[in-house]
């Protein structure tokens, strides 16, 4: 009974150990914490949108809600757009299949009424769009976990943009020249952009639309009539135009479509997923690699988090390892990367920092060196 007893205390002063390693762990964890949270409350009668801290604004059909009893909502949002907030908040860019991503933003959505958790009703879904463009070939990404961020996939992101820009073929069939300075005047078509239906496609095509058009009037005016054209002016389905008495030269034309051009902003996407939501691509790795670590000094502290931060991308890793004299990590090289391995002991902060590529050493001698918080952060977040 006595050897139970003596080995139930021992059990129970070990986890205490544990839990108190980890616990000074999340001290430093939530000091480092960025507050990036924005709420609001309101009643759902019309379609509505909320603007977050950071400029997020988010699209709230007025029929969104599968159970909404049309009572006070609570709204939370959560934005991080910056590499410094993502390291800093410990959200790091891999998938649960150890992919690695890199991201244009991540960002916590929810929605209750007096405190019970809102549903979105089948077939709906929000808009989010974001302050910043998001990267092409980007997918969207779900996490129903605040600790530990392993992202899940969910769905592609179809960038678009509807805009209108001048029907130049329809211009040149109705011989239209005399058009504003702007572009006023004349046809105008509705287009979509996408990744791949650029506005310097649709350019290329109508041009070439224009060139055949030419060779086939320069052919009819040749067998008969000079001034007889091959298209019907009161054709009705060509619809209404405007003329506006001034010419628009080739210069005027290209300096429209630069200005149709900044439409392709893509910053919006679509989803019914609630929780953590994060707007990644898929990061090319140039090779995997075992890396080697082990500890020089400190070596009876309980725990400590390393750091992974890749330099020329928006892309972070963070784990955490009990304390042992050595241990291994299979890590994905892409670029150069800083590695910051953080501990605490009696209070103080401690830190070491060393580098890898895909032509570094792959074996560390860790020599954490004693430092305070507003130091370890500024070692976090400079390239």
């Amino acid at each position: 009974m006595k050897k139970y007893s003596l080995f139930s205390f021992l059990l129970l002063l070990f986890i205490s150990c544990q839990e108190e390693a980890t616990s000074n762990l999340s001290v430093i964890e939530n000091q480092l914490k960025t507050d990036n949270t924005s709420s609001s409350e309101f009643i759902l009668k019309n379609d509505t949108i909320i603007k977050g801290k950071l400029g997020t604004e988010i699209f709230i059909p007025k029929d969104l809600f599968a159970n909404y009893t049309n009572r006070k909502i609570t709204f939370e949002l959560k934005e991080y757009f910056s590499k410094e907030d993502m390291i800093l908040n410990g959200l790091s860019t891999i998938t649960d299949k150890n992919e690695l991503l890199e991201s244009s933003g991540m960002l916590y959505i929810n929605f209750t009424e007096d405190g019970k958790q809102l549903v979105i009703k089948e077939g709906e879904k929000y808009s989010a769009k974001l302050p910043n463009e998001i990267l092409g070939n980007s997918n969207l990404y779900s996490n129903d976990t605040d600790s530990i961020f392993k992202w899940n996939y969910m769905e592609p992101i179809i960038r678009r943009k509807d805009t209108t820009i001048s029907d130049v073929v329809k211009n040149y069939k109705f011989r239209l020249s005399n058009l504003g300075p702007k572009g006023e005047g004349g046809f105008f078509k509705d287009v979509v952009l996408t990744e791949t239906n650029t506005i310097d496609k649709i350019r290329k095509e109508d041009s070439l639309e224009i060139v055949k058009l030419k060779k086939r009037n320069n052919t009819v005016q040749k067998k008969g009539d000079p001034n007889l054209s091959e298209f019907d002016f009161r054709d009705p389905s060509y619809g209404d135009f405007i003329e506006v008495d001034t010419t628009l030269i080739t210069e005027q034309i290209q300096q429209n479509y630069k200005t149709y051009q900044k439409f392709y902003d893509f910053d919006t996407f679509a989803s019914s997923k609630l929780g953590w939501i994060n707007c990644d691509r898929v990061l090319n790795v140039e090779k995997e690699v075992t890396l080697q670590l082990s500890l020089k000094n400190h070596t009876k502290i309980k725990r400590f988090s390393v750091y992974y931060i890749y330099k020329n991308y928006k892309t972070f890793l963070k784990d955490s390892y009990p304390s042992t004299p050595a241990f291994s990590k299979n890590f994905k090289v892409s670029g150069r990367t800083k590695v910051v391995v953080v501990s605490i002991t009696n209070d103080t902060y401690l830190y070491d920092v060393f580098y890898v590529n895909k032509d570094s050493k792959t074996n560390f001698e860790i020599n954490l060196k004693e430092t305070t918080l507003e130091n370890l952060k500024k070692v976090l977040i400079s390239q």
